[in-house]
């Protein structure tokens, strides 16, 4: 796995690096020039206007290219020409995937970060660093010490899996598509639009009705602040299980249809 990830890491620093430095690079000058206040001059006035937008498109861009980074690294890399000289490393199939897979979550999780990073720099300042402080603080203060920052680490691992989720979806999609004699393409779309509708449905099916009917019958009326934030504490145990057993779900025919069905011609 260490060598499909140290190829994949090197077309992805190579491509994404500037893109990132440039995010950042465009965040800070529009730190600067959104305090400026030109009056009635159209050239700074057009020049603050036109990096603003710049920022707004780089970040636009560098999220949808990211997208489609992952999804091309698989399928040329594994289920085109590529894939000859990917399948006859001295590695598994396991291997194959899974350094795709990391590699492809990892780029999403910096791509993230970054423009996170670029919106801190361009909107925080010392005074609104303080009234985070102060609201964090308050939020304490309610409902106690522990489950607020315990509910955070389970907010950033759902955002973390479900990346991961969303790779190992792309990436069955494919693999089904891959089956087809012609029109693999068109019919790796179809094999994803039809997954979804399937999955969206069972969820409002059974899933969502489910964890309604749990819900309400805590009686919010009756609850603390600290029982409810309990409540939501353990809804997202739930939803992180469902997420995990869902990437083993999408992982074990992907990795069967690689193994037993792949087919380069």
């Amino acid at each position: 796995m260490g060598k499909i990830m140290k190829y994949e890491f090197r077309s992805m620093f190579r491509l994404f690096l500037p893109m990132w430095l440039g995010i950042l690079a465009l965040s800070l000058v529009n730190r600067f020039t959104v305090k400026l206040q030109f009056g009635d001059e159209p050239v700074l006035n057009f020049l603050t206007g036109l990096t603003m937008f710049l920022y707004v498109v780089g970040i636009l861009a560098v999220v949808i290219v990211a997208f489609i980074f992952v999804i091309l690294r698989f399928y040329r890399g594994v289920l085109r020409d590529e894939g000859y000289l990917t399948m006859t490393l001295p590695v598994s199939v396991d291997a194959v995937v899974w350094g795709k897979a990391l590699a492809g979550w990892i780029l999403m999780v910096l791509t993230t970060v970054v423009c996170i990073a670029s919106g801190a720099v361009l909107l925080l300042t010392s005074e609104a660093i303080e009234v985070l402080q102060l609201s964090w603080d308050r939020l304490l203060e309610l409902i106690g010490s522990t489950t607020p920052t315990l509910i955070v680490v389970q907010v950033v691992l759902s955002a973390l899996l479900s990346t991961l989720y969303n790779i190992l979806f792309l990436y069955l999609a494919m693999a089904i598509g891959h089956l087809a004699r012609k029109h693999r393409v068109g019919a790796s779309v179809l094999a994803y639009v039809v997954m979804s509708t399937v999955l969206s449905t069972l969820y409002n099916t059974f899933l969502t009705p489910v964890i309604l009917n749990f819900m309400m019958g805590y009686g919010f009326d009756r609850m603390t602040n600290q029982e409810i934030v309990a409540m939501i504490s353990n809804g997202l145990w739930i939803y992180l299980a469902i997420v995990v057993v869902t990437c083993a779900v999408f992982y074990v025919p992907t990795r069967i249809i690689l193994d037993k069905k792949l087919n380069l011609e």
